[in-house]
């Protein structure tokens, strides 16, 4: 028996056909001899219950035993995630170091990281596909180790110190401008004066960092990017450095700054230090083997896009 969670926040964008066409494509994932039971994240549950009452009767449990809140259940074998990026990275918190794989179905705008467009689920997810589909691992920003000069003041109080696109330290609203720190590996390495640094992944690197002027690395380096944020000094580039590195940062006297993990704010009090490494762990995703990243580029990010030259 196969175990599948569903997860989404763009529910209120979901068709009932395209529904049906995905729990019945997962269903014939591994094949006809094996059997897949499903489970539903309680957001998703309420919303195919409450306006796909047929689809709900079918595959929703009447005693609840497959609906799941912010734990996935044990023995899960594949997370389907339907929304747009910021969804995607949101599953980060559920499959954490397990290992499941994540397939996401894009119901957003740009669904850049997803493996394909909800339209497309009928072709694209034929029996069997789970074999044929191609597992990225990607990068995963681990942030701890955090002093603020104190005595037992060593660990940030927070569950979850990870991100799978940047950990952003960012001004705060009170400060017109930060100043920061950064040590590689002990060693000096810049201090950054401006709205912030971004410490991106591999996956960040088509996120926050690209919009500062980041390069873009492919999903499977190992590396770790450092871009400034609206630098007051003008000499300062984003920096590529080794993923096995560690990063030192440090804040300048009393001033107050937010650090942002994808989607998770925390606000800061200076003067403090922390270190941002690689993870332990990866995050893995499945992509159909005929879309590359360098397709994703050109066609989600319009990359290399010249009209002049049109591409046969």
């Amino acid at each position: 028996m196969k175990k599948v969670a569903f997860y989404g926040k763009a529910a209120r964008l979901l068709r009932q056909e395209q529904l049906a066409d995905l729990l019945q494509a997962i269903g014939k994932a591994w094949g006809a001899a094996e059997s897949v039971d499903f489970f539903f994240a309680k957001d998703l549950a309420a919303r195919v219950q409450a306006d796909f009452p047929g689809l709900g009767r079918e595959y929703l449990h009447g005693n609840r035993d497959n609906i799941y809140d912010d734990k996935l259940p044990e023995g899960i074998n594949l997370l389907v995630c339907m929304g747009g990026d910021g969804t995607l990275l949101d599953t980060l918190p559920l499959v954490k170091d397990s290992g499941i794989p994540v397939l996401g179905i894009n119901f957003g705008r740009l669904g850049f990281l997803n493996a394909i467009n909800a339209d497309g689920i009928a072709d694209m997810l034929q029996p069997g596909f789970i074999e044929r589909f191609r597992r990225e691992l990607r990068l995963v920003l681990e942030v701890g180790e955090f002093d603020s000069g104190m005595d037992g003041d060593r660990n940030f109080p927070y569950k979850f110190p990870y991100a799978l696109n940047e950990a952003a330290v960012i001004k705060s609203d009170s400060e017109s401008l930060i100043l920061l720190d950064v040590f590689v590996d002990g060693q000096y390495m810049n201090t950054y004066y401006g709205d912030g640094v971004l410490f991106s992944s591999p996956t960040g690197s088509t996120a926050y960092s690209l919009s500062c002027g980041g390069p873009i690395l492919i999903p499977s380096a190992d590396n770790i990017l450092i871009t400034p944020m609206a630098s007051h000094t003008l000499t300062v580039r984003p920096l590529v450095i080794e993923g096995y590195q560690e990063i030192t940062v440090k804040t300048r006297g009393k001033m107050d700054c937010r650090l942002q993990l994808d989607s998770k704010v925390y606000d800061l009090h200076g003067p403090l230090s922390f270190k941002i490494r690689k993870a332990a762990f990866k995050f893995m995703t499945l992509y159909p083997p005929e879309r590359t990243f360098f397709d994703a580029i050109r066609e989600k990010l319009m990359w290399g896009l010249d009209i002049r030259h049109k591409q046969e």
